[in-house]
């Protein structure tokens, strides 16, 4: 059995594209050139990949087994090529992978920061949700990942990473600010709240209901920059991560309204493969996105 890095490669694209049309455009092949390498690639494995139907190619449970060692085998391809590169004496790729709030407003900012002191580095960020990423880091399409919940994979081992709490949150002109607040308050007030049906949605919800807060209004929104703004009128409040609104709260464009007995952080964990150590790279910028403080 011989089994090349470009055939993995091919076989890759095919699973994203879900065609083997759009899998040559991505790779800047032709047709035929794609259909054979799968076709030798199928041939040496002596298994079939993909489902064959006249919409595309759908990965079949040989290629799930497949996937994995494809993706590992293709970055330590390339982490190969980045360690005789030239360059600074920290080189090579990784791929991390980050749940929707710190990869939004704390890996978005690192990234550029390591990526200015190690110039030969590549990394790539996906944003996405903490099963998502947790399914991802399993599968191996990931090199590192950060997720705001222990992760229940088996094969996963975690870190702690840096620490958050949700706020109860209003902008600056809400007549709020200037009272006294009390859940029977809250209650009777305009909430704007994530319309996803999300773990964040679901704590975020029991967490207002431990607090004897009843919801009685909403407005639903689907990203966390809408919700921010549309508090900020002055109108509605909302839970939101310190995280997201801090620079905000700062500014004293939004307001953190102060309820007794309100006090829930939660925790962020770096994740990664048992039995799989993160490479010297991986290690390195774990350790640079940590909190300064």
């Amino acid at each position: 059995m011989r089994i090349t890095l470009k055939q993995l490669s091919i076989f890759k694209a095919i699973h994203t594209c879900g065609q083997i049309s759009k899998a040559a455009i991505e790779l800047h092949m032709s047709v035929p050139a794609v259909s054979m390498a799968l076709r030798d690639l199928e041939d040496s494995l002596g298994s079939r990949l993909f489902e064959r139907s006249s919409t595309g190619l759908t990965i079949n449970d040989n290629g799930e087994v497949m996937l994995p060692y494809a993706n590992e085998m293709l970055s330590k391809g390339m982490e190969l090529e980045h360690a005789f590169a030239q360059g600074s004496p920290i080189r090579g790729s990784i791929k991390v992978g980050c749940s929707k709030t710190a990869g939004n407003y704390v890996l978005s900012r690192k990234i550029p920061m390591f990526k200015q002191q190690h110039p030969s580095v590549d990394i790539k960020l996906f944003i996405n949700n903490s099963l998502s990423i947790e399914k991802m880091v399993a599968e191996k399409e990931l090199d590192l990942g950060f997720v705001d919940a222990k992760p229940g994979h088996k094969n996963l081992l975690q870190e702690p990473w840096l620490q958050d709490r949700l706020c109860i949150i209003t902008g600056k002109n809400n007549p709020l600010v200037t009272e006294i607040i009390t859940p029977e308050l809250l209650s009777e007030q305009l909430w704007v709240m994530d319309e996803t049906i999300s773990v964040s949605r679901i704590r975020n919800t029991q967490l207002l209901k431990s607090a004897n807060i009843s919801i009685k209004q909403e407005l639903s929104m689907n990203t966390m920059g809408a919700i921010k703004r549309a508090i900020g009128t002055g109108v509605g409040i909302s839970v939101l991560p310190l995280l997201a609104v801090e620079e905000e709260v700062a500014r004293g464009e939004l307001i953190e309204l102060s309820l007794t007995d309100w006090d829930y952080s939660r925790r962020y964990w770096a994740i990664y493969r048992s039995g799989h150590p993160l490479s010297s790279l991986a290690r390195e910028f774990l350790e640079f996105s940590r909190p300064t403080t």
